[in-house]
């Protein structure tokens, strides 16, 4: 039960090219509403697109807490066993009158849980939006911060092998040894206490995949040890 942070290059499914909308067929409200699996799925390209447009990409997107206000438009089409979901959702910004329009594809394996993010973009709507202002909210870490000997990593290492502890011990996740497959985004919070979350995935020794999101307190500023805590998102 050891965390590897390693190059994000493993190639579990191969992802076709997409063009147009050949194959897909437009999802109801209702079954995005009925289904916590699409609902997860949708939040984690949202944070993905967020992320990459907050660091790496341009226009640049403002750090902080953002929140799905609409959901544009979903499409699905299944191909060679794996799910590819298509979103087109609205986004708001907290802590900054920001209101963008984000665009990605999940590819998601049903057989395995495997789960991609591809070609995450966004177009900004308005900089001058007025909508809802959070405090204290929490924002985005650069995953290339991540990095072997950094603060950041003792934080994963000692929630990662938390996890995968407890997770096991209560028939959460299957016992197995696991590695990490890739790591979607980090956030930081900084009320009441400072906090990091990492939203990942990993993958047992006989192929199973789980997306986790991990959550690790700076135990330096409590009164009290805070043990980490976790989810586990589920398949179906």
């Amino acid at each position: 039960m050891k965390a590897f942070l390693f190059p994000l290059f493993l190639v579990l499914f191969a992802c076709e090219a997409f063009s147009a909308d050949t194959g897909y067929i437009k999802l109801k409200t209702s079954t995005i509403d009925g289904s916590q699996l699409l609902q997860d799925l949708r939040q984690l390209g949202a944070d993905y697109t967020l992320e990459k447009g907050i660091f790496q990409q341009k226009p640049k997107l403002p750090n902080g807490s953002w929140e799905i206000i609409k959901t544009e438009s979903a499409y699905r089409k299944i191909s060679k066993g794996v799910h590819y979901y298509k979103f087109t959702v609205q986004l708001e910004s907290l802590d900054d009158p920001y209101l963008i329009r984000a665009n990605y594809v999940i590819a998601f394996r049903p057989s395995n849980g495997d789960t991609r993010v591809i070609s995450p973009s966004y177009t900004i709507i308005s900089k001058n939006y007025e909508g809802t202002i959070a405090a204290d909210s929490p924002a985005y870490v650069d995953l290339r911060d991540l990095k072997k000997g950094s603060e950041l990593q003792k934080y994963f290492d000692d929630g990662f092998k938390y996890t995968l502890k407890d997770a096991i011990s209560r028939g959460v996740i299957k016992k197995s040894t696991y590695s990490l497959v890739r790591v979607f985004d980090i956030s930081i919070v900084g009320y009441p206490y400072l906090g990091y979350g990492f939203t990942i995935q990993i993958v047992s020794k006989q192929g199973q995949n789980y997306r986790v999101h991990i959550f690790v307190w700076d135990n330096t500023w409590t009164e009290e040890y805070l043990s980490p805590n976790y989810t586990v998102y589920p398949n179906a």
